[in-house]
């Protein structure tokens, strides 16, 4: 992409050329146009901004399914992979937006896939909300972390009765380029919302101050609309408005007396560029106007102005596809007006081809899809995309809902919620009017150009994370008083030969950055004094310190619209859909844990399986199952046990089993084939550890022990948990960090979510067509991270047992840069 337009380089030669030749303005006025352009340019290369948009295998889930994703990650103008960040977080927040979940991903290649699940949660139904977002993206604001709500449903229903939005709703106008300006002749725009933050349908009239003048106005799309050619007075405007049937009067925004203002209108080839002000310095000079698209500079130029107004056209094919921020800089070199408007450039057009081989299958059936890419040529090119393959049937299939165009095209660089953003990307007939009167609104004034000289004001929380980091303060062991210079040294798992060696600022604090763990790894760090005394204290942070962990705003109610016209394989709606949907989902999943079971013990050795466990909370395993005699330990009701070695608290469990450093559990699963049963999964504050470790604890460090070793309790744990599960609780607070002797403190770090695998049966090949469970599974197929090359390639996968409506979703980036989406359908009979 980069080389289809006018490199920015060039731009500053071509300011100053401009300058030179058109000496009617102050050398030092000229000299502070260039400069802003110049820091500006320097701004966004010092701080290059990343995008994440995660893309989720489905719209809406049943409580207790596992939630798929898949993440693209780019930097920069151009949206090119990554390479700033090597973390992706997401979070999983519950309908009352309390954060029960965050999982670290590796980004490679600006890529990342995992998945999340419902185990800390109550079987709650609602919409929850998944966020993801690097540490380095955070720094840029809210719009830079990726936000997206999902309808849950669950056996514990809550309170489906929806309730209508009350207090008065909200009517803002905006004037186009920034100030309502005594006189001149606008456009202003108006958008109105309610409490519930969802656009509300308005009319009304906005009078002068004295009611001498009016216009009547009316919203077109999502309570937006435009007042064209408004000319304001000194002494303000009015509107007087109707909402939901609710008369409200709202002022205008206060006009100001001289100024400059930015009109942008277009046509298919080209911007319109026209300038108006009725400020004596500019009304006969120039005025620089540039425009950048993400930040990178494709145009600058010296407006003429003659009698307050001047005009210029700017080819569109100038612009990437994207949001053209027009600034205009007044006579001191700082911005007057800023307009944003799109720009869709002929040559970002993708043609994406979904071609199943049939457009109606029989159940258990291979399914062949053809998956072609090519530009607005029709010449093939490679592209990474993810896609997912669902029943389309039971909910409506959210088709303006965030998409990987909207994402990284409009959502990051605006303000506030977007309604359906993906229908400015459609082809309805206005959708182009109706994204221009929202950036009218909320891109009104997107950044605080004002602000952008304030370099020392930019205030970075984090720093790009490469990996992993610890940090922590290093104390004298009398007083508590920060030590300078003391050296830390840091090893994984026990490796001596392998140190990592850092030594504390005058604040006593260090930092170990850069680890690169996957899954949990323990630890140890020992520390000493300048002058080489190990009476120090060591506290380290939380290890995700530098994240925020406070809860996010409910989110708005989804379930109720999502499945108010859900409908099942055998035609029923409503209620007994939605019961026929839970049933289908349960059945699916302990389907997935019977394969799992199977290709373990050799059944199904080509299997495809989840290869991840679930991090479920013991007590949470706890609530959920009951209490069974011996299969808890509680320390601080059993006190006696706290004086016994760990190995001889374990054995007097059912089912367990301990002889040396090995530590075996009694499951329910069939052992075939003669082979060793499966090792338990041991996890120790909810982090995964091994046996010696386990075996390493004092008893006076541990609160609980929590066994699980029947099925149904096994099959939130996945495949790691097929041997069984021991649970511990110790007692050292959300750190999970104990000392073992003076100056050492030893703990477990948690790294990057394991690789996680979709289960997809493949039938005729290793499964019996007549197995007798049946294959119910929602998400048909899931590919995370797949690479379609210049000639195009076929995925293949199988049907289940149930007759319905498959959707195929597709999401991807081609290797320029330029983001496409695609959905395509066919059916599943018997």
């Amino acid at each position: 992409m980069k080389g289809r337009f006018i490199s920015r380089g060039i731009f500053i030669a071509a300011i100053i050329s401009i300058i030179a030749s058109i000496p009617a303005q102050p050398l030092h006025a000229q000299q502070q146009s260039v400069e802003f352009v110049q820091y500006f340019r320097e701004l966004q290369n010092d701080f290059i901004r990343e995008r994440v948009y995660l893309h989720t295998d489905r719209q809406w889930y049943v409580h207790g399914d596992r939630i798929w994703f898949s993440a693209f990650v780019t930097a920069g103008p151009q949206n090119l992979p990554s390479a700033i960040s090597s973390v992706l977080y997401v979070e999983l927040f519950d309908p009352e937006g309390s954060l029960i979940e965050r999982i670290p991903v590796r980004i490679e290649s600006g890529r990342a896939s995992g998945s999340l699940t419902f185990n800390n949660t109550e079987p709650e139904a609602g919409t929850y909300r998944i966020q993801a977002y690097t540490a380095w993206a955070k720094n840029f604001g809210e719009s830079y972390i990726h936000k997206a709500d999902i309808a849950v449903l669950s056996d514990e229903e809550t309170d489906d009765t929806a309730e209508s939005p009350n207090g008065s709703p909200d009517l803002q106008f905006f004037a186009e380029g920034g100030e309502l300006i005594a006189g001149l002749s606008q456009r202003v725009a108006f958008k109105a919302i309610g409490n519930d933050g969802l656009s509300r349908d308005v009319s009304g009239w906005v009078f002068s101050q004295d009611r001498t003048d009016s216009v009547r106005f009316a919203s077109e799309h999502n309570g937006m609309g435009v007042i064209e050619n408004w000319t304001s007075e000194e002494s303000g405007s009015f509107a007087v408005a109707e909402i939901d049937g609710e008369m409200i009067r709202t002022e205008l925004p206060a006009p100001v007396s001289s100024g400059s203002m930015l009109r942008v209108d277009g046509n298919p080839s080209d911007f319109l560029i026209t300038v108006r002000s009725n400020d004596p310095e500019t009304q006969n000079g120039q005025l620089l106007l540039f425009a950048h698209v993400r930040g990178e500079i494709y145009y600058a130029s010296l407006i003429l102005m003659e009698n307050g107004s001047g005009e210029t056209a700017i080819p569109r094919m100038q612009f990437p596809s994207g949001i053209v921020h027009f600034t205009l800089l007044g006579p001191s070199g700082n911005p007057v007006s800023e307009r944003l408007s799109f720009n869709e450039n002929e040559l970002d057009r993708i043609e994406t081809d979904l071609s199943p081989d049939q457009q109606t299958y029989s159940l258990r059936e291979e399914v062949a899809l053809d998956i072609a890419i090519s530009d607005g040529e029709r010449v093939l090119i490679p592209a990474d995309v993810s896609l997912t393959v669902f029943d389309d049937a039971y909910a409506d299939y959210q088709q303006y809902a965030t998409d990987i165009r909207s994402r990284l095209y409009l959502e990051t660089e605006l303000r506030g919620y977007i309604e359906d953003p993906g229908y400015y990307f459609s082809d309805e007939p206005e959708a182009g009017l109706h994204l221009d009167y929202l950036l009218l609104t909320q891109g009104w004034r997107s950044y605080d150009m004002d602000a952008v000289l304030q370099r020392d004001d930019i205030t970075l929380f984090s720093l790009p994370e490469e990996g992993f980091s610890l940090t922590g303060t290093i104390k004298s062991g009398f007083r508590g008083r920060p030590l300078e210079n003391a050296t830390v040294a840091f090893s994984l798992d026990d490796d001596e030969e392998n140190l990592d060696i850092v030594t504390t600022g005058p604040d006593g604090k260090f930092m170990i950055s850069g680890l690169d763990v996957t899954g949990a790894a323990s630890f140890v760090l020992r520390a000493n004094n300048e002058s080489g005394g190990d009476r120090v204290q060591i506290e380290l942070d939380n290890q995700f310190a530098n994240l925020e962990n406070s809860a996010v705003p409910p989110a708005e109610e989804l379930t109720q619209s999502y499945f108010s016209n859900t409908e099942d394989e055998r035609g029923a709606t409503g209620s007994v859909a939605i019961n026929s949907l839970k049933e289908r989902s349960q059945s699916a999943r302990s389907g997935t844990e019977r394969y799992l079971e199977a290709e373990l013990f050799g059944e199904l050795d080509e299997i495809t399986v989840t290869g991840e466990r679930e991090e479920v909370d013991e007590e949470e395993q706890f609530r959920r199952f009951g209490e069974r005699p011996g299969q808890r330990v509680d320390f601080d009701e059993q006190e006696h046990l706290s004086t016994l070695p760990i190995n001889i608290v374990l054995n007097q469990i059912p089912g367990v089993s301990v002889v040396g450093n090995q530590v075996e559990i009694s499951t329910g699963f069939t052992n075939l084939g003669g082979s060793a049963p499966p090792s338990p999964l041991i996890l120790v504050d909810n982090i995964e550890t091994d046996a010696s470790y386990l075996l390493s604890l004092s008893p006076a460090d541990v609160k609980t022990i929590n066994v699980f070793r029947r099925s149904v309790e096994l099959a939130s744990f996945g495949i790691s948990g097929t041997g069984g599960v021991i649970s511990v609780r110790t007692r050292r607070g959300e750190t999970g960090y104990v000392e073992n002797e003076r100056g050492t403190l030893a703990g477990r770090i948690q790294g990057y979510q394991q690789p996680t695998q979709f289960y997809s049966p493949r039938y005729g090949i290793t499964v019996p067509r007549d197995i007798e469970e049946p294959d119910e599974r929602i998400t048909l197929h899931w590919e995370g991270d797949l690479s379609i090359p210049e000639t195009g390639g076929t995925l293949q996968f199988w049907t289940n047992d149930v007759p319905s409506r498959y959707r195929v979703v597709l999401q991807g980036i081609t290797q320029t840069g330029v983001p496409f989406s695609a959905t395509e359908t066919f059916e599943v009979t018997d």
